[in-house]
């Protein structure tokens, strides 16, 4: 890692300044500034009982290399008491190029201050930087948690052992998804380190509990579907899952009606004719909806040299509602849609080269293992007079999520267009495949030294019931595109850097 330092005091050259980020004339700035960057590149392959698609909506089961991560950015402080960091994202499918952009105040660490996109406080799995989690995918917990968003958070440790973090924050980059209010969700985490507290020696016991809600609103959109004609009802998803070890898309999906879009009409005067109108794919509706989510969290991990086991419980409840409008006919309905979704894994860890995860635990969380041995022991030297550190992994991991709750409630695989107590009623809400499922992953992990890592992974899920490949099908439960399955085995293998 290049550290660069610089200093700039009275009628100091203009470039300095610059690079002192806009220190006066006469006073003292100390910047440092350190390139920080990463790239983890995936191999993939998906085994399952459902047919080949050709549809771009189901290239979630398909093997594949994929560039998993590639991000470069700076961090570094000023002043040292003031941190800061900017990292840009190259892959994904936001058109938001930011991955993290904060100014962290650390004049006091035990109530420090936040302000940018970065990560919120929940969960020490989303907590763990992507360069030190134990599997190549985080759980199914996290895929509800809020992980990088914009906001601004009160943290620290007021004494050994304990941390916290405190935020308030705004889903997404745009206005749309915060409401009219700043800050409408929030997040809160607290952890203790047992072992830390009464000197135990080489030993983790940790313990946290988090919570983060609010309401954000989204715009929802008609279907993406390339296999039949644009759908006139648009629907916003409240909860959507994907199998982990990066496996088939909506495995479990929960979607709200929204507005019902205008078809097209022909008019005539006289011989001409006039159409107004039309359906296509992925048009937005002109009503969005308010989607309030409650999610608790409890974690322990229990590490003592070489070993290490963790846990994790999550409980999401969602409301959501809002009107619905027929742009056809202009009629209006209230729309409202319950979810509840649990989740939870547990995960035994071995370091076989016997480094101490207790090395790499630290303020609440657990970094990356400095093998004791690299594989290459210098820059200009001979390639394996080291043999970095190897672990071996397991994790069990599950979902299971009630059915929604509207006025009738709503069958596993179909709509929920059923009337509500108000009369309106929830047309084009629905909830699809899967309502549970348990995953075990397998893991063999080499270090090579703390700044590359190699990972294999296998993982084997298996669905309550069957499942299809969503937004290829004419109808939920139909097999013309894609079969049914439920089962899935993913193996996988990842190369990385990080610097």
């Amino acid at each position: 890692m290049k550290q660069v330092k610089f200093s700039a005091r009275t009628k100091t050259s203009a470039a300095v300044a610059i690079l002192c980020l806009g220190a006066s004339s006469y006073a003292f700035a100390q910047v440092e500034a350190k390139v920080t960057g990463r790239v983890h590149f995936d191999a993939r392959n998906i085994s399952t009982d459902l047919n080949t698609s050709y549809d771009r909506d189901s290239a979630s089961v398909g093997d594949t290399f994929e560039v998993r991560r590639a991000r470069i950015g700076i961090t570094g402080s000023i002043n040292k008491d003031i941190a800061y960091e900017v990292v840009g994202n190259g892959v994904g499918g936001t058109t938001n190029w930011i991955d993290t952009a904060f100014i962290n105040y650390g004049f006091n660490k035990k109530a420090q201050v936040r302000a940018g996109r970065f990560k919120q406080p929940f969960s020490l799995e989303e907590m763990t930087s992507s360069n030190n989690i134990d599997f190549m995918e985080r759980s199914y917990g996290n895929q509800m948690a809020p992980g990088k968003r914009l906001g601004a958070m009160v943290h620290g440790e007021p004494m050994k052992g304990l941390t916290y973090g405190v935020s308030i924050f705004q889903d997404g980059f745009n206005e749309i998804t915060n409401q009219n209010g700043l800050g409408t969700k929030q997040a809160a985490r607290f952890t203790l380190n047992l072992a830390e507290m009464n000197d135990i020696k080489d030993t983790v016991l940790h313990i946290g509990v988090g919570y983060t809600g609010g309401e954000s609103s989204v715009v929802p959109v008609n279907s993406g579907n390339t296999s039949s004609a644009a759908d006139p009802i648009t629907r916003a998803t409240i909860v959507a899952l994907r199998s982990e070890n990066r496996g088939q898309a909506n495995v479990y999906r929960a979607q709200i009606g929204g507005d019902t879009l205008r078809a097209a009409t022909t008019t005539l005067s006289g011989t001409t004719a006039t159409t107004v109108g039309g359906l296509g794919y992925n048009q937005s509706a002109n009503n969005a909806i308010t989607i309030n989510q409650k999610l608790r969290g409890v974690e322990f991990a229990g590490a003592r040299g070489p070993f290490k086991f963790q846990m994790e419980t999550f409980n999401s409840k969602y409301d959501a509602k809002g009107t619905a409008q027929n742009l056809t006919t202009n009629a209006t309905a209230d729309h409202a849609m319950g979810v509840e979704v649990k989740a939870d894994y547990m995960e035994f860890m071995y370091n076989i080269t016997g480094e101490s995860f207790t090395d790499a635990y630290k303020g609440g969380n657990f970094g990356g293992i400095k093998p004791k041995t690299n594989f290459m022991t210098d820059y200009g030297g001979v390639v394996g007079n080291g043999t970095g550190a190897w672990q071996v992994g397991f994790r069990a991991s599950k979902y299971s999520a009630n059915l929604p709750v509207t006025a009738s409630g709503c069958t596993t695989t179909g709509s929920c267009a059923t009337s509500v107590t108000s009369g309106a009623s929830n047309i084009g809400s629905r909830v699809q495949n899967a309502e549970s499922a348990k995953t075990n992953t397998y893991a063999l992990n080499w270090i090579l030294n703390s700044n590359a890592r190699v990972m294999f992974n296998y993982a084997e899920t298996k669905f309550g019931h069957n499942i299809v490949m969503l937004d290829t099908n004419n109808s939920d439960s139909s097999t013309t595109y894609g079969g049914a399955t439920d089962k899935e085995r993913v193996f996988s293998v990842r190369t990385q850097i990080n610097f």
